[in-house]
């Protein structure tokens, strides 16, 4: 079997729910999928290896459902309706007529859902029609969330149905929601630094590559994907105050596909604190159309000089693509990093199984959605402009596309591990600084107490109200 193949196995295999919403293995992933929430609060614990939290955000002191409890229970009240000959259903008593009102409009979508995967398509469309009535972008989580999936799914049944052309959907590739965050660069900006979830991340991220350079004089870093680079700040500060050995040379390297200026922008920032805090500092940019393109030759890797790759959501670009993301780790792997930190989305989209899919994002999706509601204001136009671009067209390719034309995929840590470990990765646990630093940034936001860091193994996952949203790990080759 090829390593490609293997890869796609590794995906596939990853996916081992249920097929139908009334089968009984749907009901087993009611009951034990890491999508669901506890509503409950649970008692902050410190920080160990068994998946315990560091950071526990599963307080609800406001005591409303949440997205995910609301969308769990409409899956109860859709599998009962489904496998009972009665009309009874999940009680919706003691609900507020807001969550009421909620779960009929995702036990409405569910209906759909169910009627698509079965090519009842006529019947579907209804159901989605109904959805339409009442989802809106400037509704409540739950209303945008369905907005945002009834639009996806009316998309794939008028494709399945041939009632409108393919129009490209599967170029909306990872690239290409690069390229329309990129055009809305302000919103994006501002949006990130309302939420916690990826500034965790991106600190936890940096002081571990701090953590690992700390006895170099030049310093490399190449980073895979940056956006407006702010992080780089952290280091470039921190290595200014540092002792000995002193710091003769930071250079960080940009991969970019596009979007060359912006690139540019972000350098001449750099540089202007570099120079503020007395560090001798070059940015380069390296250009290239396509993964394929990329080589060591291009780097510019001096032999004295030690080397770190940052990767934030990058990878997970290329799993539609097997051999550019084998490619592009036979590259890092020549290169041979001292430290390779690597930031994905924690979740399982990949499934050639459209319900599975279907559910798998609506969960996923649905923490996003209300992790929004807690950080940016409805009418906030920062919020509207990343839904959109951010979540919409990811979303839509989740759901609407199918094959190769699927290309927005997502994997869990576990099935990286086992990715990884074929290029001889050897998985290394994160600085106790960094998961500090973490731990301080997310009690600075007003919604930090629903945002949760939890070690897994070597890896830390960032959770919004006990849902996996991203994980952060850091490898050496062997």
């Amino acid at each position: 079997m090829s390593s490609s193949n293997q890869f796609h196995k590794l995906i596939v295999d990853s996916d081992n729910f249920y097929v139908d919403f009334a089968s009984p293995a749907f009901q087993v992933f009611l009951n034990n999928s890491n999508t669901h929430l506890k509503d409950s609060p649970i008692t902050s614990t410190s920080r160990n290896s068994n998946g315990e939290k560091i950071v526990d955000g599963s307080e609800n002191p406001d005591h409303k459902l949440s997205t995910n409890a609301r969308i769990r229970l409409a899956c109860q009240r859709f599998v009962e309706s489904c496998s009972s000959k009665t009309t009874d259903q999940v009680s919706v008593s003691g609900l507020s007529e807001d969550e009421a009102k909620d779960i009929e409009l995702l036990h409405t979508l569910l209906a759909s859902v169910e009627k698509t995967g079965q090519g009842q398509f006529d019947c579907a469309t209804k159901l989605v029609k109904l959805c339409s009535k009442t989802a809106t972008t400037e509704g409540n989580p739950v209303e945008r969330l369905v907005y945002y999936f009834s639009r996806a799914l009316c998309e794939k049944i008028n494709r399945e149905t041939g009632r409108v052309v393919c129009d490209g959907l599967g170029r909306m590739q990872m690239f290409d929601l690069q390229e329309a965050s990129t055009s809305v660069e302000a919103s994006v900006f501002a949006f990130h630094q309302r939420v916690p979830m990826m500034q965790a991340c991106q600190f936890t991220a940096i002081h571990t590559i701090i953590a690992n350079v700390r006895q170099a004089r030049k310093i490399h870093v190449i980073d895979l994907q940056i956006r407006d680079g702010k992080i780089y700040t952290v280091l470039l500060k921190a290595l200014a105050s540092r002792g000995e050995p002193r710091i003769e040379h930071v250079k960080i390297t940009a991969i970019g596909t596009r979007a060359e200026s912006r690139l540019q922008d972000t350098g001449n920032r750099l540089a202007e604190f570099a120079e503020s805090n007395k560090i001798p500092f070059s940015f380069n940019i390296v250009m290239i159309t396509d993964v394929l393109d990329f080589n060591l030759d291009l780097l510019e890797i001096d032999d004295d000089e030690t080397v770190a790759i940052y990767s934030s959501c990058f990878l997970s670009s290329l799993i539609a693509t097997p051999n550019h993301l084998e490619y592009l780790m036979r590259v890092i792997r020549r290169i041979n990093p001292c430290v390779t930190v690597i930031a994905e989305i924690e979740a399982n989209h990949t499934s050639p199984v459209f319900v599975n899919r279907f559910t798998e994002a609506l969960f996923f999706y649905g923490a996003l959605f209300d992790c929004m509601s807690y950080c940016l204001a409805n009418d906030d136009r920062n919020r509207k402009v990343s839904e959109s671009v951010l979540y919409g067209q990811s979303i839509r390719n989740i759901v609407a596309a199918e094959g190769d034309e699927r290309t927005v995929r997502h994997i869990g840590v576990d099935v990286w591990r086992a990715f990884y470990a074929r290029f001889g990765m050897l998985e290394i646990e994160l600085s106790d600084v960094s998961l500090c630093e973490a731990k301080v940034l997310i009690g600075k936001f007003d919604c930090g107490n629903y945002c949760s860091l939890r070690a897994d193994g070597g890896c830390l996952l960032v959770d919004w109200k006990d849902v996996p949203i991203l994980s952060i790990s850091a490898w050496k080759f062997l």
